[in-house]
């Protein structure tokens, strides 16, 4: 009997909780820090997680299918049965230098869809989970069985009302050169928190957008059912809800389609 979508969570969190030991084992100690050839970092951490990873991955459901940012691609049995989508380190730079905002993000897709997402903190103390249909949430971590506290986004209804988010500004402005200032100045508030954070801060309810301008599928595929579950929305400039637009539009879903009509704008 094929498993349920709880209990594919339930896996995903004790995968979670393996992570972050090994993560927490390396961070701020001796990471062996390389360039990779497209100029971002790897570290024996995001190695050794992604190892530890595919392996209980591939011993519990050898038929799926694994695509990760370390190790790439690995086909599965056949496309329906599922495909696992990993980030070991969602913010490598910052691990490097010893900043505690980064995330382990497991996702579980089928057919096309999310299923499940995990993202987990451990040097911020946090995790953040979804599962479809079962909702979001958010606990502190060390894990204790599990357990947190449903999430939901924000009930504010406008920009002008809202606390705006952003990865790096120069990258932002290269993708919306007019349209991203135009937003950001007719904000509340903005902020410059970039990676998985700022997407679960919307999924929380404690900011209402975040514009994410270069990305990757194992970047957004933990966070889009984590954000959607909340009440959140995650997608293109045209309103497309996805991981592989190569950038992403988040928000708590009220203010999304003034969002988009700003970054359209010429």
């Amino acid at each position: 009997m094929p498993d349920t979508t709880a209990e594919i969570l339930a896996f995903a969190l004790d995968l979670a909780d393996e992570a972050d030991r090994i993560s927490m084992s390396y961070f701020r100690s001796e990471l062996g820090t390389e360039t990779k050839g497209d100029g971002s970092l790897v570290t024996l951490a995001d190695r050794a997680v992604e190892a530890m990873l595919r392996e209980r991955i591939t011993a519990r459901f050898p038929d799926h299918a694994i695509l990760g940012e370390e190790q790439g691609y690995s086909a599965g049995a056949t496309a329906e049965a599922g495909r696992w989508i990993l980030d070991p380190i969602d913010g490598t730079h910052g691990f490097a230098r010893g900043v505690p905002v980064w995330a382990a993000l497991i996702a579980f897709e089928q057919g096309g869809v999310v299923e499940v997402g995990v993202a987990s903190a451990p040097a911020l103390g946090t995790r953040w989970w979804a599962a479809r249909g079962l909702g979001a949430y958010r606990g502190s971590l060390p894990a204790k069985g599990h357990a947190g506290d449903r999430i939901h986004v924000s009930e504010i209804g406008t920009v002008a009302e809202s606390h705006v988010l952003y990865g790096a500004l120069r990258y932002v402005r290269e993708r919306w050169p007019v349209q991203a200032d135009r937003v950001i100045q007719a904000a509340w508030r903005d902020r410059g928190y970039g990676d998985f954070w700022a997407h679960c801060l919307v999924a929380d309810g404690t900011a209402e957008v975040m514009l994410e301008p270069t990305v990757s599928p194992w970047d957004l595929g933990a966070l889009l059912v984590i954000v959607e579950e909340a009440g959140g929305r995650m997608t293109d400039a045209e309103g497309v809800p996805g991981i592989d637009h190569g950038y992403a539009i988040t928000s708590n879903g009220r203010v999304h389609d003034e969002v988009l009509r700003m970054l359209r704008e010429a």
